[in-house]
Parts: C-alpha cells; sequence; structure tokens
C-alpha cells in the first residue's frame, strides 16, 4: 500500500468530497463501503453539497457527513471558494470525486498530504498526488473504485451495489407503477435533452395504464408536466415527498420506468425491477448495477456531454417506443 508520512501506516483521517448530484453521490457508495473494509480504524468523512446529504446520512461507512453552499462553486463565486478550506483542512488523505481543476486546487491549498482524483485533462489533475486517467468509456461505479486502486488498496470490482439509507414511510395503495422523465435540469444544466419527448412518454402512460394504479415523482417544479396524466388511478407525487419517502415509493412499487436521473439511481439501490431509458448519456457509463436498459441512440453518442457537460443539439429517443421500453422490462410484472 502506498500512503502518506509513514508508508507503513494507513491514512488515519480520510475525506471523500463531491459536490452533488444526487445520483453521482450514489454512485460513490460502492467505493466508500470497501474503503471503510480496506481501512477500518480510520475515520472516514464525507464534504458534500448541502442538497446531497440526505443521500450518505445514515450511511453505516461514513463517520461524519458535512455540508456546504455547493452554490459556491456552481455559480462560480470564486471569491468565497476560500470558505471551504477549513472544511478541507485536517485530513491525511483527499479523494477528489470531481474532475475540475478547481477541487484539485482547494484540495491542494487544504494541504492534504494525499491527494486522490481524475485526471480529465492534464491540468485538471495536476496537483493530485494520485491520479487516475478518466474519459473512456466505462462504469462510473469503476473509474471512482480506481481511485483506491491506485493506492494499492483491496478492490472487489464485483461490489457495485448502490446504498441508500433507509427509507421513511409513506402510505400508497398496492400495487403501483413508478414513472419518471426527468434529468438535465439542474444547477449546472438547464436542458430536456435526457426526457422523453411528450409523444412517447403520453405513448408509455397508456400503455400502463390499466395494469395498475401509475405514480409520478419528482421535484415541485417537475409537478406540472404530469398534470394532465393525474386521475383516480394516476398519482403526481412530485414534490409531495421528502428523499426519504421518495425512496420507500420506489422500493415498494412494482416495477418503475425511469430516465438517466438521480431518481433512477435511487430506485436501483432499492428495487430490483427498474429499467433505465437513455438518450444522450451512455448506459455502458451511467446504468445503475441491477437494472435493464433500452435506448436507440447510440450513434448519435456523443462523450462531450458526460465528459465536459456540453449539452447535445441532436434530438434523442425518435426512433423508440413504449413497447420497446415494456419489452425489455420483462421479465416483470408488467
Amino acid at each position: 500500500m502506498v500512503f502518506p508520512r509513514d508508508r507503513s501506516q494507513p491514512p488515519r483521517t480520510v475525506l471523500l468530497w463531491k459536490i452533488g448530484a444526487l445520483g453521482d453521490v450514489l454512485m460513490t457508495t460502492p467505493l466508500l463501503r470497501q474503503l471503510r473494509a480496506a481501512l477500518p480504524n480510520s475515520r472516514i468523512d464525507y464534504l458534500t453539497g448541502n442538497g446531497c446529504m440526505a443521500v450518505l446520512q445514515g450511511n453505516p461507512h461514513i463517520d461524519q457527513v458535512l455540508g456546504f453552499d455547493e452554490s459556491i462553486l456552481y455559480a462560480g463565486q470564486v471569491a468565497r471558494a476560500a470558505t471551504l478550506l477549513p472544511l478541507l483542512r485536517g485530513y491525511d488523505a483527499i479523494f477528489v470525486l470531481d474532475k475540475h481543476w478547481i477541487f484539485s486546487l482547494l484540495a491542494w491549498l487544504a494541504r492534504a498530504p494525499m491527494r486522490v482524483g481524475f485526471s480529465r485533462r492534464w491540468h485538471e489533475g495536476a496537483l493530485h498526488t494520485h491520479r487516475v486517467p478518466y474519459g473512456a468509456l466505462r462504469h462510473e461505479i469503476d473509474y471512482y473504485l480506481d481511485l483506491a486502486a491506485v493506492l494499492q488498496l483491496p478492490v472487489d470490482r464485483a461490489d457495485t451495489r448502490l446504498q441508500l439509507p433507509v427509507g421513511e414511510p409513506f402510505s400508497l395503495p398496492e400495487p403501483y407503477v413508478v414513472l419518471v422523465n426527468s434529468g438535465g435540469d439542474n444547477r449546472n444544466e438547464r436542458s430536456s435533452v435526457r426526457r422523453l419527448p411528450p409523444p412517447l412518454f403520453d405513448e408509455l402512460v397508456a400503455s400502463c395504464s390499466g395494469r395498475a394504479t401509475l405514480v409520478f415523482l419528482g421535484t415541485q417544479a417537475e409537478s406540472a408536466q404530469y398534470e394532465r396524466y393525474a386521475s383516480r388511478t394516476a398519482l403526481n407525487l412530485c414534490g409531495r415527498t421528502s428523499l426519504r419517502q421518495a425512496w420507500t415509493v420506489l422500493q415498494r412499487a412494482q416495477a418503475v420506468y425511469t430516465t438517466d436521473t438521480g431518481l433512477m439511481h435511487m430506485a436501483a439501490a432499492v428495487n430490483a425491477n427498474v429499467t433505465a431509458i437513455f438518450g444522450p448519456t451512455h448506459p455502458l457509463r451511467k446504468c445503475p448495477p441491477g437494472a435493464r436498459w433500452v435506448g436507440r441512440d447510440e450513434a448519435l453518442y456523443r462523450p462531450d456531454y458526460e465528459l465536459f457537460g456540453r449539452v447535445p443539439a441532436a434530438r434523442y429517443f425518435r426512433t423508440l417506443r413504449a413497447e420497446d421500453i415494456l419489452e425489455r422490462a420483462q421479465p416483470g410484472p408488467l
């Protein structure tokens, strides 16, 4: 093993640092679990944006979850970035889980002896003491596990299970099916490129209707797009559940159909019957373990969207039909 200071001793204090988003933070939980197994006597903390703390609070492999105002970095408020330094200081090792150079710079300014992170472009990983090349089409979870491997820590590539804390009760009549048409609308992006076009989503809703109660999940801001489907057998729960309640709704669903969004990863963490629908993002990079996936746009795939956040101009899902999604979901209740 390669460690700072006394090389025969593991780091006494470790910090994992990731700004968000919810699904991305959730994909770091296999790394977190394996770090705890490899470093049972070390303190392991996790620093993330305030909006993502809920997916980590209660995780048994974390000693403390720390939050910060993520708008400092999303909004480019460089003058406030220095306020993060006290949160980063005092650790033997920092796992920098974001790729932008500002994260590696702040970890360096915090004077952490070991700074483990990605090298997406040469200048973005230059300040890390240990770096993993990032870019080739591989699953995000594998990249995160590479960060442990580069330290010569034991890594189990088969252990990719996503891990959520215990959910909170939320009463719904069963059976029901959850539908999610979201993604691409967050602090760092405002696009609908990951969402199914309205005619296709209408077709999917119609195909699922009558087989079970339909439940739509999402944020309050997304509620309006589902209102036209609301009925006695179609419930619009957008903005009406906490995150922990949403996990319970997802866990008890007969089936979940979802585009690439945070709820996709949450669903796969608690439910074995998830069908993920992919357009501009690639399932080999983002499909959560255990979920089935469907997509027809591999010819339109452009890695710059996932690597650098450059929203593509192409139109996706044009050749996909509801029957393709439902067929891919088999075997299952629907």
